[in-house]
């Protein structure tokens, strides 16, 4: 056989070798991020903890704080609620409106912060002091709240004890079902707010109760969280009776024409942008013009 032939026999097999090789990396690759997906999604399972068989329902309902409030050590939910107390001290209780709430509401209060090592784009600090500035108003929304922690400020908080609101405005409920263990179903989570509505009434017997129906979220139509939510309004509607309990819906006010959220409205698409407090507060300044003005 000459060199040359043989030269020849030798540069094909490498090659074949080469191409059978890289294939056979090209196929590892491919299969890695599938492995790398079941993984987590067996770890997600692992994690999720089953719904009780009354759905949550006493979860929802029993009132519950974040954090011991008589903790020696202060953390940020301490601290937030003893700049409400100093804010209470300062106005000497004489407060017109109370937000209540989770994150949503809490965030009336702040900045975006698009430049920051973390950038956040909601917050509706501007059109909050555009809308709310000449208000005594006493912001009782935090950041994650359920339900059941809602009813703690309410309740046991004391911070709805010795103050005479002409008008509270109350949205609450996404956090029932978000995060990796939801708290509770739709009929649970509007069984709570019904409880929170009473209770507010309760304290505040002559105060005018302004119910929300809990915001849309996720950025398509078809996103798990909207029927919940739906589901949910479609109860906690029923609450309202033209008196001393009214309810607004602002769902279709936030949505687009084919149902999604913007990220102009909704960053995230849970947390408001000032283009989605503005929609906000316009539907709550009727109610303001009416029972506080």
């Amino acid at each position: 056989m000459k060199l040359k032939t043989v030269m020849s026999m030798l540069m094909a097999a490498a090659m074949t070798f080469s191409l059978t090789a890289a294939d056979t990396a090209a196929k590892d690759a491919a299969a890695q991020p599938q492995a790398v997906k079941k993984a987590k999604a067996k770890k997600a399972q692992a994690r999720k903890v089953a719904m009780p068989a009354d759905g949550g329902l006493k979860a929802a309902t029993t009132a519950q704080a974040r954090q011991n409030p008589n903790a020696a050590k202060k953390t940020g939910w301490h601290k937030h609620w003893d700049a409400k107390r100093k804010q209470l001290a300062k106005q000497k209780n004489d407060i017109q409106i109370v937000f209540i709430g989770d994150s949503i509401t809490h965030f009336w209060n702040r900045k975006p912060n698009p430049d920051g090592p973390k950038p956040r784009l909601y917050g509706g600090d501007a059109t909050y002091n555009k809308y709310f500035s000449n208000y005594r108003l006493l912001n009782l929304g935090y950041s994650g709240d359920r339900t059941n922690h809602t009813l703690w400020m309410v309740n046991q908080s004391g911070f709805m004890d010795n103050i005479k609101p002409k008008l509270v405005v109350v949205m609450i409920g996404t956090n029932n079902f978000g995060g990796r263990n939801p708290m509770a179903d739709a009929p649970a989570t509007a069984a709570a707010i019904k409880l929170i509505v009473e209770s507010i009434l309760a304290k505040q017997p002559d105060t005018k109760v302004l119910l929300f129906g809990i915001f849309p979220r996720g950025a398509k139509a078809k996103n798990g969280f909207r029927t919940k939510i739906k589901q949910t309004n479609d109860i906690i509607c029923k609450l309202a009776n033209d008196k001393n309990v009214f309810y607004c819906d602002i769902t279709d006010k936030l949505l687009e024409k084919d149902g999604s959220l913007s990220a102009e409205v909704m960053p995230d698409y849970l947390h408001p942008a000032d283009k989605g407090y503005e929609v906000w507060a316009q539907a709550i300044m009727p109610y303001v013009k009416r029972f506080v003005d």
